[in-house]
C-alpha cells in the first residue's frame, strides 16, 4: 500500500515494490504507468502482441486503442531501456505462472481470472494498494521524473521539448506542462475558466451593487474593457447593450 503523500521516485518504487509482493501483475501496470506514460484504459486494452514479437520487446508500442479525440489514441507508446526489461520480466513472470502469453492474450491480465481486467476491477485493485495516488497522479509524476532527466540531457532546448511530448503524447507541450502543474484534470478536461466575455458579463451585473460614484467609474473600465479585449463585433453589440441596460 502507498503511504500517504508518496510524491519522490524512492518512495513511489519502494512502495510498488511492497505491491508486487501481493499482486505482481498490479505493481507492473504501475511501472509502465510511471516509466512508459501508460494511461488506464491502455493498461486495460493492450494485449501481448501489442508489446511482444518475435520473442523481443519492442520499441515501439503502435496506437491500439480505437482513435479519438484525445492525441495519445493516435500516437505510438515509446520504450527505453528500463520499461522493457519491466515487460520482458513480466511476460516471462505470466509464462512461468500459467497464464496464456499468445498475441491476443492481455499484458495485465486480472490475476484472480486470468482474463482482461475489468475496469471495475482495475480501479478497485489499484485503490486498495495506491489510496489516494490515482492513474492521473502516477502519470503525472512519471512525467515530472522524465522532465528532469531530458532537462538535464537536453537543457531547455527544443529537443527536450520534442522529447518530452514523445513520452507524454500531448499533442501540444503546453499541455504537458499544464498536466503537471495541475492544470488539466482527469480524462484531459481543463479546469474550468471564465472567456473575456463571461469575465465581463460577471463585471457588468455586479454594477448595481455599487454606489453610483463607483458605478460610474466601474461601467467606464468595463466600456474599455469591451472594447480592448472583444474582437467579434456581435459580441462587442450585446455586451454593449447589456451595460447600457444595467446603467440605466
Amino acid at each position: 500500500m502507498v503511504p500517504e503523500k508518496a510524491c519522490s521516485q524512492p518512495e513511489i518504487l519502494v512502495a510498488i515494490d511492497h505491491i508486487e509482493q501481493e499482486n505482481f501483475i498490479l505493481a507492473n501496470a504501475a511501472r509502465m504507468v510511471y516509466f512508459a506514460g501508460f494511461h488506464k484504459n491502455e493498461i486495460e486494452n493492450i494485449k501481448i502482441g501489442n508489446a511482444f514479437r518475435y520473442n523481443t520487446i519492442l520499441s515501439r508500442i503502435e496506437p491500439f486503442l480505437p482513435k479519438s479525440r484525445k492525441a495519445y489514441t493516435t500516437m505510438p507508446i515509446i520504450l527505453d531501456i528500463w520499461p522493457k526489461r519491466i515487460l520482458r520480466k513480466h511476460i516471462r513472470w505470466l509464462e512461468r505462472e500459467g497464464y496464456t502469453i499468445d498475441d491476443e492474450a492481455p499484458l495485465f491480465p486480472d490475476p484472480k481470472s486470468k482474463i482482461s481486467y475489468s475496469a471495475k476491477n482495475l480501479y478497485r485493485h489499484f485503490k486498495e494498494y495506491f489510496q489516494d495516488i490515482n492513474f492521473d497522479d502516477l502519470r503525472k509524476l512519471g512525467i515530472e521524473r522524465e522532465q528532469r532527466r531530458l532537462i538535464a540531457k537536453y537543457g531547455n532546448t527544443q529537443k527536450f521539448d520534442d522529447e518530452l511530448s514523445k513520452y507524454s503524447r500531448h499533442s501540444r507541450s503546453k499541455t504537458t506542462q499544464q498536466f503537471i502543474e495541475g492544470e488539466v484534470q482527469k480524462a484531459g478536461k481543463r479546469k474550468k475558466e471564465d472567456l473575456p466575455w463571461e469575465i465581463i458579463v460577471k463585471m457588468i451585473e455586479y454594477l448595481p451593487n455599487l454606489a453610483e460614484a463607483e458605478k460610474i467609474v466601474a461601467a467606464q473600465a468595463v466600456k474599455d474593457k469591451i472594447n480592448t479585449e472583444i474582437k467579434e463585433k456581435d459580441v462587442k453589440r450585446s455586451l454593449d447593450a447589456l451595460l447600457n441596460v444595467y446603467m440605466q
